[in-house]
């Protein structure tokens, strides 16, 4: 008992201190100003800019936030920026922070985010990880595509210009929703 009173007070003032830490932009930016180095303070950031429907600005910030994260030697899978909500689903984007997103020199299929698609109701179900997928040879951007890893395989549901940007990414995958 006492093993696990002294397991909530330790845990307890890191607790209070995440819910301290401001939720508004402005705030975030105001406490970056103190600790610029602080990756969950830019986590926070990328989620209050895709709140804000700043969705491309979060995106961008994404990729500082992961810096931040592996100057601090931290090892975090991804960064949940927000949801986007439609009439059947609601789907959570993620920026993937894996390995492959974190490599110097990316090659092979590096998914930079994904599109979690849940089915609305009483008891919601995962029924998508919908991923922008670039294909990387020698470290260059050779294709982009939307695709989808399954227990029956890879499937691809179709081939997206490699420079779009957020909007389009976005667009494509409420499309393949509709189908």
């Amino acid at each position: 008992m006492k093993s696990l009173l002294a397991f909530f007070l330790l845990l307890c003032p890191t607790v209070i201190l995440a819910e301290e830490r401001p939720r508004d932009l402005k705030g975030i930016e105001a406490a970056l100003k103190a600790s610029p180095d602080d990756p969950m303070l830019h986590y926070g950031k990328c989620r209050a800019l895709f709140a804000d429907g700043k969705e491309q600005e979060a995106i961008d910030h994404a990729s500082i936030t992961m810096a931040k994260f592996i100057k601090a030697e931290k090892d975090l899978a991804w960064i949940g920026l927000g949801s986007i909500e439609t009439k059947q689903h609601r789907i959570d984007v993620h920026f993937n922070m894996g390995p492959k997103e974190r490599a110097e020199r990316k090659d092979g299929i590096v998914r930079p985010y994904s599109f979690r698609v849940w089915e609305k109701g009483d008891n919601p179900d995962l029924v998508h990880v919908l991923d922008f997928e670039l294909g990387y040879s020698n470290g260059k951007v050779a294709t982009a595509a939307i695709g989808e890893m399954t227990s029956q395989g890879h499937g691809n549901y179709g081939i997206i210009d490699p420079k779009s940007d957020f909007a389009a990414v976005k667009t494509k995958v409420l499309e393949i929703l509709t189908r």
